[in-house]
């Protein structure tokens, strides 16, 4: 489906998972197009794992990006020349399904894979009819289905991060038993990178 070249759009940058996606994503050969909050802006640029950001204000009184801050399809089809993303990897979801079903190339493949507006709400299929676009929506346990799968992704993830093209950005580190203070910090939206419990 994907080429080398082929645009994707990751959103939310700044968080640990998706700094480890668009890294991924350019090791793979991808161009790289993603989204963060002003707050996590810098951070986000000395990881260097996108070609274009953009960057969104937050919610009043929160840490949270304001995906309506800023025209993302707009911006995201200037970049593509009017041609869209081939893939998109949403862990945001319900703020963010209508941005990325705008910001579909032909046959494109939106990737929900995450709930922190909430869930993606149940929409007709025909909506992807105009693009021919694709929509799954993934859980680890299918991809990691037995242990030789399990050790080659392994496998890969250390050899690009001893390699030093995978950076693992630690934001912070809790002992385990201030787990509860752990979740709430990591809740708030606040992290710019890994999250890690001390054993």
């Amino acid at each position: 489906m994907l080429q080398t070249n082929d645009w994707c759009l990751i959103y939310s940058v700044g968080s640990g998972t998706c700094q480890w996606a668009a890294q991924m994503a350019k090791i793979q050969g991808y161009k790289v197009i993603g989204t963060c909050s002003q707050s996590k802006a810098a951070a986000v640029k000395q990881v260097g794992a996108c070609d274009e950001l953009i960057v969104l204000k937050e919610v009043e009184g929160m840490s949270y990006s304001d995906y309506g801050s800023v025209d993302i399809v707009g911006k995201v089809m200037d970049i593509t020349n009017q041609k869209g993303v081939k893939c998109i990897l949403d862990g945001v979801g319900k703020s963010t399904v209508d941005i990325s079903l705008g910001c579909l190339a032909q046959r494109g493949l939106y990737v929900s894979f995450g709930n922190a507006s909430g869930a993606v709400p149940a929409f007709p299929v025909l909506r992807l009819n105009a693009k021919s676009a694709f929509v799954t929506r993934p859980k680890l346990k299918d991809y990691v289905q037995d242990a030789e799968e399990l050790m080659g992704r392994w496998g890969d993830i250390m050899e690009w991060v001893s390699g030093g093209m995978l950076k693992v950005s630690v934001d912070c580190v809790f002992d385990l038993e201030d787990v509860k203070e752990g979740h709430v910090y990591l809740e708030s939206g606040k992290s710019k990178g890994k999250i890690l419990y001390k054993i």
